[in-house]
């Protein structure tokens, strides 16, 4: 397999480049040289996975990442934001980045987003498969994606019709946000939308493979998927040498298992009262807790000196630190509630947008867990569902059953080797 190059297009935060660097991984032990296509701010996390990087993005990095995180996660601007003005907008720039790696290459991955990565694999001779990273990704009208809006949901969930009907109706309300992919496949002499659909919707899926990259327990692919959909279990990534700080471990070590609270990457950035907020509960029900702040800005709103029993640090490794938590209060991202899970700790989920109000249901649906609004989040509400899931026996047993179901998952070998099946369905010629 020597001299073999699978390229990697992944637009997003950590959680949409994570479940890549572990398949890559894998993939570079099969003797492949992979390239991962990305935004600039995760080049060095895919130099350490050992991989190649390519800047596929003309986007720089925000100034104010509070303003950017509050712009992103707004409840109903936030997805178009993200989808028109960065995505859509920057497939120029990430098509002029991508088009020479691909010259060489046997085969393209792409998240949901890459929307540069999906018209190279529509129109090179190679293997192209696409990847969801949640079960979201599939806007089924058979396992419709949970909004967090309690009577929308059960609308949707009481009739396939009807989540077809919602789902025609989204298609149609979001068809402008890709104006820009449509306008530049005209440029390259193409039809402005492929024959798979819009780039957001079905045109993502790939002809020759979607890997469906999480864990089974979160769902498998719905009836009305691409047949060639695949569920490779959890892709999980660990960063060599990730381990907790001394000081960290030092209070881990101290007393008994602590609650965990962080939002991960990005919507750190937008939960402005969550570490106070936060705090505060852990102070209601007498527990121990870590704070993840995810960045020295977010860091700097909390007191200089925190309560006894209060620990910060702005990032820790998911793996290690949640495998010591009584639980773990999270934004719901597909990537830790599956280290969560793997944790077999219960879950409090706030959910900030995107797919996360979709992963904080299954979690309920699995009863390891519960979902509290981040629009909702308060001390007293957070410290009364955390009494409620800390007390309850059935909640423990049932997610350390699922912990060791998730465990015993490895999705990076799944994906490599669909993906190996695909390059030799597709010989270069």
């Amino acid at each position: 397999m020597s001299g073999r190059h699978i390229v990697m297009a992944t637009v997003g935060s950590q959680g949409d480049l994570f479940p890549f660097l572990a398949v890559g991984r894998q993939l570079r032990e099969r003797g492949y040289r992979v390239t991962i296509g990305a935004h600039g701010i995760h080049r060095d996390a895919v130099l350490e996975a050992g991989l190649d990087f390519v800047l596929a993005s003309g986007i720089a990095e925000p100034e104010d990442k509070a303003a950017f995180a509050a712009r992103a996660f707004h409840p109903w601007r936030g997805p178009r934001f993200v989808v028109r003005d960065l995505a859509a907008a920057d497939v120029a720039s990430s098509y002029a980045a991508l088009a020479p790696v691909c010259v060489d290459a046997d085969a393209i991955v792409t998240s949901t987003l890459a929307f540069a990565g999906q018209i190279l694999g529509e129109t090179r001779r190679i293997a192209w498969l696409s990847a969801a990273l949640s079960p979201a990704v599939f806007l089924s009208a058979f396992d419709p994606p949970a909004t967090g809006i309690d009577w929308l949901d059960r609308f949707l969930r009481s009739s396939p019709r009807r989540g077809a009907w919602v789902r025609r109706i989204g298609e149609t309300v979001t068809s402008p946000w890709t104006k820009a992919v449509r306008s530049f496949r005209q440029s390259l002499g193409l039809a402005p939308v492929s024959v798979w659909g819009d780039p957001f919707h079905r045109g993502q899926h790939a002809r020759d493979g979607v890997l469906a990259m999480y864990s089974p327990l979160l769902g498998r692919p719905p009836k009305d998927a691409p047949a060639h959909s695949v569920v490779t279990g959890y892709c999980r990534y660990a960063p060599s040498g990730d381990v907790l700080p001394l000081e960290l471990t030092a209070f881990l070590n101290a007393g008994e298992a602590p609650l965990v609270f962080t939002l991960g990457s990005a919507a750190v950035h937008a939960g402005e009262t969550f570490l106070r907020e936060s705090m505060a509960a852990a102070a209601a029900l007498g527990r121990r807790a870590v704070l993840l702040t995810g960045s020295p800005e977010m860091r700097a709103r909390l007191p200089v000196v925190l309560p006894a029993g209060i620990v910060a640090a702005e990032y820790a490794p998911h793996g290690a630190l949640f495998a010591r938590a009584a639980a773990v209060v999270h934004h719901g991202g597909v990537g830790t509630t599956q280290e969560a899970l793997r944790a077999g700790c219960p879950e409090l989920v706030v959910p900030h947008g995107f797919d996360q109000p979709d992963n904080a249901a299954r979690v309920v649906r699995l009863g390891v867990g519960d979902v509290l609004p981040a629009s909702r989040y308060r001390a007293d509400l957070a410290a009364e569902k955390l009494c409620a899931l800390l007390m309850d026996e059935g909640v423990a047993v049932r997610a350390q059953r699922a912990a060791a179901a998730i465990r015993a998952e490895d999705g990076a070998h799944v994906a490599a080797d669909v993906i190996e099946q695909a390059i030799a369905r597709r010989p270069r010629t």
